[in-house]
């Protein structure tokens, strides 16, 4: 389907505004981002946190596991709890026993990420509770996953843990640090063991992965019209508080489906929003493409709109970013054979919504961590709250979470959400 003109705020001054949009629209509104993303080692604001607890990692054993949601991961940061089948239980239960250290990390279903790593404290216990068909893990419209995997019994043996580290560390970035690191798949085993030496590999790759949050809260009912949070409770964390102020999910909680892995905020201005709409391409400065190459089909896009300070979305990412997909692009030169933004995704529009302001405090503590503006990488907490922001204000959150529960009762007389309004401005 052809994307659709957003409308431009401001539209009678468009003479004087685009020409401040044109000057805004440039490389230095991009940032530098090849030099935070260039490997593990340089990776961000990496470092920092809690120091590893494993001194002798030839003494130690490692195990990586496959959850099913990021949900999962961040209600363990806060129960400290895992949940692992029989066989698994009981090769983490002799290493344990027999006086080792024993690591875990981290990978969600097909996120292509490690999203941390925890120290085992307790031996796995049989969860009588935990062991029905209900434990089996389930796709994020609740659907349960039918794989091999399976066959090897319910979750139902926990043990106790503590995470100490949170991060977003490419499987690429893992598997050039260790080769020989095998991944829980649900076609072979939801656990998977690792040497030691692969296993101090990929634990100082996630050290040197930047610390980041496993979840965002997205609600804007936690706040007034001044900005101010009345929700009552602490303001989200920062910095080394990741590890230590952990959140999840309330239980009732819904988010907007999202593809699992990072997202990404791509810029125009208002010259160049029509043309990113009409072509369905977006594009960032050639010194972005490392920054880019996280992105593949189905990843969270948004486009922030440097003039009017706005964030649409939501969109979907169609391809992975490739050079000059379109040379001519955002160029006034017909002849031009290299675009000015020439690392170009192509998007559709996953769900058509009125942007988000600059200034929402929810959208501010969403990306709190970010640095160099707005427009760069998003981690899955970060896209799926974004995305979950944007959804809500237009009702589409609520319309969804009706529908479904029409659909589990037979009660579908489901209203649709209201007309688009214009984005919220605090004290407007």
């Amino acid at each position: 389907a052809e994307l659709r003109k957003y409308p431009k705020p401001g539209q009678q001054g468009e003479g004087a505004e685009g020409a401040e949009g044109e000057k805004e629209l440039s490389e230095n509104m991009f940032g530098n981002q090849e030099t935070t993303t260039v490997d593990y080692f340089q990776g961000g604001a990496s470092g920092g946190g809690r120091p590893t607890p494993i001194l002798e990692p030839e003494n130690a054993s490692f195990f990586i596991v496959r959850a099913a949601t990021y949900r999962d991961c961040s209600i363990s940061t806060v129960r400290g709890e895992w949940f692992v089948q029989r066989k698994h239980a009981e090769t983490i239960n002799a290493a344990f026993n027999g006086g080792r250290q024993v690591m875990i990390f981290v990978t969600v279903s097909d996120s292509n990420h490690i999203q941390g790593a925890a120290l085992v404290t307790s031996a796995a216990h049989y969860v009588e509770s935990a062991d029905h068909p209900h434990h089996h893990p389930t796709t994020s419209s609740g659907q349960h996953i039918k794989a091999s995997a399976n066959s090897d019994g319910a979750f139902c043996y926990r043990f106790q843990c503590e995470w100490y580290r949170t991060c977003e560390l490419p499987i690429s970035t893992a598997l050039e640090a260790a080769p020989d690191l095998l991944l829980p798949t649900s076609t072979t085993q939801y656990c998977q063991d690792m040497t030691s030496k692969t296993g101090e590999a990929v634990m100082k790759a996630v050290w040197n992965s930047p610390l980041c949050t496993l979840y965002e809260s997205w609600n804007a009912g936690d706040y007034d019209e001044e900005g101010n949070n009345i929700s009552g409770r602490p303001p989200p964390p920062v910095g080394d508080a990741i590890l230590t102020d952990f959140r999840c999910p309330l239980p009732e909680e819904i988010a907007w489906p999202t593809m699992p892995g990072p997202g990404f905020i791509f810029g125009c201005n208002s010259q160049t929003m029509d043309e990113c709409l009409g072509r369905g391409l977006f594009g960032l400065p050639a010194h972005m493409k490392i920054a880019a190459s996280g992105i593949r089909p189905g990843s969270s896009i948004f486009l922030y709109n440097v003039s009017e300070r706005l964030i649409f979305g939501i969109f979907e990412a169609l391809t992975s970013a490739h050079m000059n997909m379109e040379p001519k692009a955002f160029s006034k030169n017909p002849k031009a054979q290299s675009s000015p933004f020439p690392v170009q995704i192509r998007v559709r529009i996953s769900l058509e919504c009125p942007p988000v302001h600059d200034d929402d405090p929810a959208l501010n503590d969403i990306l709190r961590a970010r640095v160099g503006g707005r427009i760069g990488p998003l981690t899955f907490a970060q896209s799926e709250a974004l995305a979950s922001l944007i959804a809500h204000q237009c009702g589409a959150l609520s319309y969804m979470t009706d529908y479904r529960r029409g659909v589990e009762t037979g009660e579908m007389t489901v209203s649709a959400p209201p007309i688009a309004l214009p984005p919220r401005k605090i004290g407007a």
